[in-house]
């Protein structure tokens, strides 16, 4: 038997008018929009007709459309907007999944209405000047950003506490909240963030502990929570736990305590800066298992004792900052077997003996800087071996002996400091006609002879 077909026409005509009320808000939204982003004076835009009758507006520069002519993204970076603000009247844009209006001079607050959106999976606000708190939950049981993946509001004069993410955002992998002036506590629900790879807190006025249960973010592969966030306590044992971890930055901070030995654990780790702390005690030679680290810097802390032997597994290392501690010893000469290593800052510590004879001979070595020790003996005779020499700061030492001719033939110096020193002998004429120097101060007693 054929169904009558007035139901069937009565469906039809249901569902066309259902699908052009919602495209009509989008419509509607796009336009609220726009007068709320775009100053008077400002040609921005311009395209983002009014008058435009659907799915004219799927053309908009910077929107996208489903096959049912709703928006599903809007993307203006860049669009210089200075001034604009996003209108509560976001919310009719129940369709919409990316939102990114990164560098384009926004202000005010970040709606509320955002949170409540059903789709939304990509949230890009950075690089703008958004102020007051991150939108939070309207109340309990209420939507709240219910299937976000990323989340970026990177630079931007956002205050109070830090949205509060949890266990219901199993799928947000992304989310970067630095340079903005947050404050209180890292939420331990963001421990509950079992898909997240980016946590980005860096440059707020965080304050706490940083949570120890942060180590069940298996996932997580980058780690920024440094600079201006002032942390009560020292870095949890457990983030040694974090087996997928690529970057950790924890400088500037105010962390205190011991540099654990967990942390020699993470086997992928290319990054690991705690630099500008108040960390105390010695360097754990456990970190020798970090055999992709890349970047270590642990300069300006407290630490004591001497550069471990375990670091001369570090074969991938480039950079190597210790300046500004305590330490003690001697530079060992394993340091100069680092193949890969570039710079090498160890200067205002309490080093002696001599500096290792190879230095410069095996690795591409750039930048060198031990001023401000006990060091004794000569500048190693292939310090510029590697032909890449651009820095070398010596100053405030007991090094002694002649400055040799192979320094002074290095064309790629830029910087010699050779002050409060011991040098004697003639100073290398060539010295004088580096091509690239634009800094050369010698000792004031000991050379002598002609230039």
């Amino acid at each position: 038997m054929m169904p009558p077909l007035v139901p069937l026409l009565l469906l039809s005509v249901l569902g066309s008018t259902s699908a052009s009320a919602s495209t009509d808000r989008h419509v509607n939204a796009l336009v609220k929009l726009k007068v709320a982003l775009v100053p008077a004076t400002s040609n921005a835009l311009a395209d983002w007709d009014p008058a435009a009758a659907p799915p004219a507006h799927c053309s908009f520069s910077g929107v996208s459309c489903d096959a049912a002519a709703r928006v599903v993204g809007i993307n203006l970076t860049g669009i210089p907007l200075q001034g604009g603000v996003l209108p509560p009247e976001m919310a009719l844009l129940d369709a919409l999944e990316n939102l990114t209006v990164t560098a384009c001079s926004l202000a005010g607050s970040v709606p509320a209405s955002l949170a409540e959106l059903p789709a939304l999976r990509h949230l890009n606000l950075s690089n703008n000047n958004f102020t007051g708190p991150f939108p939070a939950p309207a109340g309990a049981g209420e939507p709240y950003f219910p299937v976000l993946e990323v989340v970026d509001a990177y630079n931007n004069n956002l205050s109070g506490p830090l949205p509060p993410f949890g266990a219901a955002h199993t799928r947000l992998r992304y989310l970067h909240l630095g340079g903005n002036y947050f404050s209180g506590a890292i939420w331990e629900s963001y421990a509950d963030l079992t898909a997240l790879e980016y946590l980005g807190l860096n440059g707020n006025s965080l304050s706490g502990r940083v949570p120890a249960s942060l180590a069940r973010l298996k996932r997580l592969r980058e780690m920024y929570i440094g600079y201006f966030n002032l942390f009560d306590g020292g870095i949890p044992p457990e983030l040694g736990e974090l087996d997928s971890l690529v970057r950790l930055d924890m400088s500037s901070c105010n962390l205190m305590g011991p540099i654990p030995p967990e942390l020699g654990r993470l086997a992928h780790l290319d990054t690991l800066f705690l630099q500008m702390n108040r960390l105390s005690g010695e360097i754990p030679t456990q970190l020798g298992g970090l055999r992709n680290l890349e970047s270590l810097d642990f300069s300006m802390n407290e630490l004591t004792g001497e550069i471990p032997a375990g670091l001369a597994n570090l074969t991938s290392l480039t950079l190597l900052h210790l300046f500004r501690n305590h330490l003690r010893g001697n530079i060992p000469e394993f340091v100069a077997n680092l193949p890969n290593l570039e710079v090498l800052q160890v200067w205002e510590n309490n080093l002696t003996g001599n500096l290792p004879a190879g230095l410069g001979k095996n690795s591409p070595l750039k930048m060198l800087d031990v001023a401000t020790n006990h060091l004794t003996g000569h500048i190693p005779p292939d310090l510029c071996a590697g032909g890449m020499l651009e820095v070398v700061v010596l100053m405030e030492n007991c090094l002694s002996g002649p400055i040799p001719d192979s320094l002074a033939q290095c064309k790629t110096l830029r910087r010699i400091r050779l002050g409060k020193t011991m040098f004697s002998g003639s100073v290398p004429a060539q010295l004088f006609d580096l091509p690239e120097t634009n800094m050369l101060q010698l000792t004031e007693d000991l050379l002598d002879g002609k230039l």
